[in-house]
């Protein structure tokens, strides 16, 4: 069986990446950032279903000691590198050079060791926000620079180790196991009987469910591992106004639930970022999405009955 450690695992996406993985045949390694008990809430559900689908180890953040053992002990044909450290990712002064020094902490010598081990290739995550994707030129954001300076760093790490290298490009991604994002606002006032506000009606975004996009991860990591080089990879959703999703996602809980699933939209007058940005590779099939939508409903049932919805997302 082929191995793949897969960092971030203990995120939304990457529970998903390591279920897709492990479901194409993968011996899944998912090395975490914290001890078993330092995880609360839904952060704690997905890292009790990663057991069930991955080697966990616990206390092994990216670089450490326990990390660089691990690396030496599995062996891995693939290093899957998905976690980051982006606090305030969204804001207009997001410190690029912490965030890049944040995220490049252990990178030089994870990819020695990797390299070392006879690992074949690294997948480094990457975001439409970054300069050359999404279908823009430059950076999105501050935190867009950041993953650019981050992927083009490990990229040349990993040239440089006689290593392959893959960028996998994450759009907006939702679905089950999320926290804190704009569905969830959604629901969050739907569930109290309120109308949702979009503030942001005007940007298109490219929105792809989770499951799609955990499929994409593993088609990727299995492209890498055979055919090598440098590829990237950027898997599209639903190209839409954020308004018109919105909308989409509405028309999908009210055929589910009795909620009413009002909607105001915000005339939205301030473009600090670009107005469209999309991915260039289409995943979905309209005949299979309502299983898709029946178990996203499903999920944001047993959030509100859990009472974790109105609460502060970790």
């Amino acid at each position: 069986m082929t191995t793949v450690l897969l960092t971030g695992a203990s995120s939304f996406t990457g529970l998903w990446m390591a279920d897709a993985l492990a479901g194409e045949g993968w011996h899944v390694v998912a090395p975490v950032l914290r001890a078993r008990g330092d995880y609360a809430g839904i952060r704690a559900e997905r890292v009790r279903t990663l057991e069930d689908v991955a080697e966990v180890v616990f206390e092994a953040p990216v670089g450490s000691p326990a990390f660089l053992d691990l690396v030496g002990a599995k062996r891995p044909d693939l290093l899957a590198h998905h976690a980051a450290d982006i606090p305030g990712y969204r804001l207009p002064d997001y410190d690029v050079e912490a965030g890049v020094a944040r995220n490049m902490a252990g990178i030089p010598e994870t990819i020695a060791a990797f390299a070392s081990a006879g690992g074949r290739a690294v997948l480094a995550t990457g975001t439409y926000f970054e300069a050359g994707e999404g279908g823009g030129d430059e950076a999105a954001s501050p935190y867009g620079l950041s993953k650019s300076l981050t992927n083009a760093a490990q990229r040349d790490l990993a040239r440089n180790a006689g290593l392959a290298f893959g960028k996998f490009v994450i759009p907006a991604p939702f679905g089950p196991w999320e926290e804190g994002r704009l569905v969830w606002s959604l629901f969050q006032a739907w569930t109290q009987g309120r109308a949702a506000e979009i503030r942001t009606p005007e940007y298109v975004r490219d929105h792809l469910p989770a499951p799609y996009l955990a499929l994409a991860y593993a088609w990727a990591a299995a492209r890498l591992r055979e055919d090598g080089g440098e590829q990237t990879f950027r898997p599209s959703g639903y190209v839409e106004r954020v308004g018109d999703f919105a909308t989409r996602v509405a028309g999908e809980v009210r055929a589910r639930t009795a909620m009413a699933c009002d909607l105001v939209e915000h005339v939205q007058t301030a473009f600090p970022e670009p107005r469209r940005r999309a991915n260039a590779e289409p995943l979905l099939d309209d005949a299979e999405e309502a299983p898709f939508w029946d178990i996203y409903v499903d999920y944001y049932d047993q959030v509100q009955t859990s009472g974790l919805l109105q609460a502060t997302a970790a």
